[in-house]
């Protein structure tokens, strides 16, 4: 009987040591990582804009957007999470600051799996709302295939559209929690 709950007590025994590490984490990346960061979300944003037909058009009609080239999510039986750190672009594709998601989850789940995600900020205020870390709620994500124009664009709800693109073939949109992700200006 006890060893049954070794796995439980241990799985929230990791969920609390990673919740823990990360509470502290800056949203921008370290100074050594900067640039691949910077390089590697250019090219999930060229990924997004060729695979997903009306995105580069949402993208100028937006306030701005954020593209996170990887987010690590994770299960461990009863708990788990999503983590990452993206660039913040105004809507002419010039960076304006880092994000940085980190959400906990709990329910049966298993497994680690890696996608890219942008998300796009309709008008000035959702964009304002982001920025002061104050966005809340969430968004389901529409999953984009590896295969180029098999996505539409998706529409806003609650002022935010988000695009999840899995790594290789197709793989299921997530529901993303706004007040998981975080701001920080350039130059702080």
């Amino acid at each position: 009987m006890p060893n049954r709950l070794h796995a439980p007590i241990a799985a929230l025994l990791l969920l609390a040591g990673f919740a823990a590490a990360t509470a502290g984490c800056s949203t921008k990346p370290a100074a050594k990582d900067k640039a691949q960061v910077i390089a590697d979300s250019g090219h999930a944003t060229e990924w997004f804009i060729e695979h997903v037909s009306g995105l580069e058009s949402q993208l100028d009609r937006s306030a701005g957007y954020i593209t996170y080239p990887g987010i690590g999510q994770y299960g461990i039986i009863i708990t788990g999470g999503k983590f990452g750190r993206g660039v913040v672009y105004d809507n002419s594709g010039r960076q304006i600051g880092w994000a940085y998601l980190n959400a906990a989850s709990a329910g049966l789940q298993i497994g680690a799996q890696g996608f890219k995600m942008m998300v796009v900020f309709q008008n000035d205020t959702t964009m304002k709302e982001f920025q002061n870390n104050k966005l809340t709620g969430s968004v389901g994500a529409t999953a984009v295939a590896a295969d180029a124009g098999s996505a539409g664009s998706a529409s806003f709800t609650n002022g935010v559209a988000v695009y999840q693109g899995a790594q290789t073939g197709l793989m299921a949109g997530a529901s993303v929690g706004l007040d998981y992700m975080r701001y920080e200006a350039l130059g702080k």
